[in-house]
């Protein structure tokens, strides 16, 4: 099955209307293609309701460096000085909506929805201090047999909001096609949770108020195929109880 391109999933979380019938209906038959826009859709949402219409104001050097990381851009690509430091949702949408569908255009939208994506939601973290957080518990991630050079940890923090927050690192060679997803486990392995997509080596992800860490005490990183099913793979790299 051949999955959404990155633009197209963009514009679906963006909530755009040049998207076609099939493409729609390839996101609602396809669970791969679902979850990814989804996890676009929550951060599209984290940036509006912090952002909401206002001007972002010109962020920090390191702010352009994660974006040019997260986006696998040359050094060639990437600006030599800060882009304009005022854009705004509205702008991006207006100039979108009105855009000639040309060859050269969808390179342009979906370079302009994940600057936008990233870049909002790396500017509200770098200005927003983990102040009064409070850490629950924490997890060495040991590997499986099948990779044996693979380290990875985690850590439950519950933020001044309360809300909790899992935070996992993994460092794990590539092999082949696939995503990594995080997983919640109970210990005897019987019941599970999907926490969403690892992208990278790092990665935080809201843990549900509903979901009772006692039982589900055992954080699992599997290598997960491009295959639309959204169950565990049974190929897990790490996986480590959460302890004081």
């Amino acid at each position: 099955m051949r999955h959404l391109d990155p633009e197209t999933a963009a514009l679906l979380a963006l909530g755009e209307q040049s998207t076609s019938a099939s493409e729609r209906a390839h996101v609602e038959a396809c669970a791969t293609c679902r979850h990814e826009v989804a996890e676009l859709q929550e951060t599209v949402t984290v940036a509006r309701s912090t952002l909401g219409e206002a001007e972002l104001q010109e962020p920090p050097a390191r702010v352009w460096q994660g974006i040019q990381r997260e986006l696998g851009l040359s050094p060639e690509v990437a600006p030599s000085v800060p882009p304009p430091p005022v854009v705004s949702l509205a702008d991006v949408r207006a100039r979108r909506s009105g855009r000639a569908r040309r060859v050269v255009a969808p390179l342009i939208g979906v370079a302009a929805a994940a600057a936008l994506i990233v870049g909002a939601v790396l500017t509200w973290n770098a200005a927003s201090p983990r102040l009064g957080e409070q850490i629950l518990a924490s997890a060495e991630l040991e590997a499986l047999p099948q990779w044996t050079d693979s380290t990875g940890s985690a850590e439950l923090a519950q933020t001044s909001t309360g809300e909790r927050v899992l935070r996992v690192s993994l460092d794990a060679s590539a092999t082949g096609d696939g995503v990594r997803e995080v997983w919640l486990l109970t210990e005897a392995v019987d019941g599970l949770i999907s926490l969403g997509l690892l992208n990278g080596t790092e990665g935080e992800f809201v843990v549900p108020d509903s979901v009772d860490l006692e039982r589900f005490s055992i954080v699992d990183v599997s290598q997960e195929p491009l295959d639309g099913d959204p169950t565990h793979s049974g190929d897990s790299i790490v996986r480590g109880p959460l302890g004081a």
